[in-house]
């Protein structure tokens, strides 16, 4: 259960070229009415052709509702940083639907059924088993599109941090002596060097300070909020955000990953890969492309 909740739960890409869902689609129902000729097309004699066009230009109107008015009008609910597989599954339902009394309406005014429940829900049925194709077929494309985009940008992005010295070099452009106090909701205090700052997380109502000490990487809870260490982080634009839970000392970076759901860093002196959320990745890669000009 816990497995299939983190599937819901996982990223995915907000509709990808939407022209291209809708076009598609309509060239799917279309070829499908075509060959299994369902809903009485098999008995019509004449404009067969025309008719089935008219299948296919519903489907694209009534898809049109979800795919392009649904996010103008529910902007926060489609934004593509909040967007996951369960939304992605829910909003198909809501396509599946809306072609569904499409189809529905127009067969009515062909054969003048009748707009009767029994006949809708097997529009629906009928209009789910179609559409499972088509869905499934854009899940692969857009895994596979985030895939490759993702270990493009990651190869990318390691060519620039191999491009930088070494860690300790690099941050003497930045002031070797630079130093940072983080300070707890308590009288306590945490300073350090800046170039010995690895990675900060956040557990609970602390965050949770990994940096080096003798050469050896050691970790301290602080009573404080991420809002509080950005803005104590600010003055050194190379410990980034990178994740709502992760602040990242980018000098520590050794190696970016790439999978479909997004990017992780590998750091020096340290087994813990950071995660990079979509509504930092960008930020993430112009920082590392930057690294070598400052």
């Amino acid at each position: 259960m816990k497995k299939l909740q983190k599937f819901f739960k996982s990223p995915y890409p907000v509709f990808y070229q939407r022209w291209k869902i809708a076009l598609i689609s309509c060239i799917i129902v279309f070829l499908i009415l075509a060959l299994l000729q369902p809903f009485g097309i098999s008995n019509i004699s004449h404009n067969k052709l025309g008719v089935l066009l008219g299948y296919m230009m519903v489907t694209g109107v009534f898809l049109s509702i979800p795919v392009y008015l649904f996010p103008f009008l529910f902007p926060d609910f489609y934004k593509d940083d909040n967007w996951t597989v369960g939304k992605y599954l829910l909003n198909n339902l809501l396509i599946f639907f809306f072609i569904a009394v499409g189809n529905w309406l127009y067969s009515d005014i062909l054969f003048g059924w009748g707009l009767h429940w029994e006949i809708f829900l097997s529009f629906l049925f009928a209009t789910v088993v179609i559409g499972l194709f088509p869905s499934v077929f854009f899940v692969m494309l857009n895994r596979n599109r985030l895939l490759a985009s993702h270990l493009r940008e990651a190869v990318e992005m390691n060519r620039h941090l191999q491009k930088v010295a070494a860690v300790s070099s690099e941050l003497e452009k930045a002031g070797e002596e630079d130093v940072i106090i983080f300070s707890g909701g308590t009288k306590e205090s945490l300073e350090m060097a800046v170039k010995d700052l690895l990675y900060i997380e956040t557990e609970g109502n602390y965050v949770k300070i990994t940096y080096r000490k003798n050469d050896k990487p050691v970790q301290k809870l602080l009573r404080t909020t991420m809002k509080q260490i950005e803005e104590v982080a600010k003055p050194f634009p190379y410990l980034a955000k990178c994740h709502r839970a992760f602040l990242v000392n980018l000098y520590a970076v050794s190696k970016v990953s790439g999978n479909s759901q997004g990017y992780h860093l590998s750091l020096y002196d340290s087994e813990v890969d950071i995660p990079v959320s979509r509504a930092y990745s960008k930020d993430i890669r112009m920082l590392i492309e930057s690294m070598n000009n400052g």
